[in-house]
């Protein structure tokens, strides 16, 4: 994996933790915020790289 591939999955990584920790705190996490999370990502991914991620990358990110 490129390094700037790899710099801006991990830049996405971050940011979904960052939702993710919002939602704990303010006690709103459902199985469709999360789901949203990973789909904000994946457009996110995919406006810079014109595809979806891959179901690698996916796990990478998000577990």
């Amino acid at each position: 994996m490129d390094l700037d591939l790899d710099s801006k999955l991990k830049r996405l990584e971050q940011e979904g933790e960052r939702k993710v920790a919002e939602l704990i705190n303010e006690n709103t996490v459902s199985e469709q915020t999360l789901m949203d999370i990973i789909n904000e990502g994946n457009n996110a991914f995919k406006s810079v790289h014109g595809r979806n991620m891959t179901y690698a990358e996916m796990r990478e990110m998000y577990g």
